[in-house]
């Protein structure tokens, strides 16, 4: 099959970039599974073995913006587009689509018919019916066996400037907990038990991760997936969460019990803490990590799909 992946901005990127990493993870797998792929995109920070790229930035603004769809090959079976963009009213010469939602639309009439999202919780809330679970290629991310119990800090990685992220909720469950807060995102003053350590690279940005006692996810919006969440899981960190958005079923699949914590208030997740197991295995986080949100998962179902679009069949 030769699949065409459309994506607005640079890809692959070294540092942060959630969506483009999917893409990236997305791309190699299709690759290892014997696919022909084609990128259009901005020309990331390195290059990805064995798919066709095509660089938008070869073209004026105006073309990569409006004409970009003359790159597509003919030869094309689908095209993935990674932005709602009018997909519906574009010649595309016949061939299928699909298009994931990677965020939050307000305004739903934006949305292509063929529309995936990214959580079940994500999809009801723009009144679909198709979602595929993001994933990472595992073996880029390093796993710490280190038990829970010789670990001295949690963890909190995100933009920390921004309030939904939760970082004041954070604060205050380590501070009950009297447990030191490392926090990876954002700049301040290291005082009171919280550490900042500003924006970080991947290999920062895991050890942080795979060395705390667990990821911080106190959120206080509608997250669509919540990538972060995975990331500490493959490292073997479990993750401890308000119930908002996609939480409850990433945290919540089946061989989740005992291994992740999510509430609906800081009050009740701090209360869980306090007698939360950290006796158990980080190997059997990372399993649970892998069994659902590998790469490998994620291609598999998105392959499905796009033989349910070539088929004909409808996904919404």
């Amino acid at each position: 099959m030769h699949i065409v992946q459309i994506h607005h901005e640079k890809v692959p990127v070294k540092h942060y970039g959630g969506t483009e990493r999917v893409i990236e993870a997305l791309c190699n797998q299709l690759i290892e599974s014997g696919h022909q792929v084609t990128l259009i995109s901005y020309k990331g920070d390195y290059e990805l073995k064995g798919v066709n790229f095509i660089d938008l930035g070869s073209l004026s603004k105006h073309e990569a913006d409006h004409d970009y769809l003359n790159l597509i090959p003919k030869d094309a079976d689908i095209i993935h587009f990674h932005v709602p963009a009018g997909q519906d009213d574009y010649d595309l010469n016949g061939i299928p689509y699909i298009c994931t939602l990677h965020g939050n639309e307000d305004n739903l009439s934006k949305l292509p018919k063929n529309t995936v999202c990214i959580s079940a919780n994500h999809a009801t809330r723009h009144k679909r019916n198709t979602f595929v679970y993001n994933g990472l290629t595992e073996t880029d991310i390093p796993f710490n066996s280190t038990p829970l119990s010789e670990r001295k800090y949690f963890s909190f990685l995100g933009k920390a400037s921004l309030k939904r992220k939760g970082l004041h909720n954070a604060k205050k469950i380590a501070k009950k907990l009297k447990t030191p807060l490392h926090v990876g995102g954002g700049n301040g003053i290291s005082l009171f038990g919280t550490k900042y350590l500003g924006s970080l690279n991947n290999e920062e940005k895991f050890e942080l991760l795979s060395s705390s006692k667990g990821l911080l996810f106190p959120i206080e919006w509608e997250e669509p997936f919540g990538l972060v969440m995975i990331e500490a899981m493959f490292t073997g960190s479990p993750v401890f969460a308000l119930e908002r958005g996609s939480v409850s079923e990433v945290l919540g699949l089946e061989g989740s019990k005992g291994l992740f914590l999510k509430f609906a208030t800081v009050e009740d997740l701090i209360s869980a803490l306090e007698n939360y197991d950290f006796s158990v295995d980080p190997k059997k986080i990372r399993d649970y990590a892998t069994k659902y949100f590998s790469s490998k998962k994620m291609t598999e179902n998105y392959l499905s799909v796009y033989e349910k679009i070539i088929s004909g069949q409808k996904i919404n």
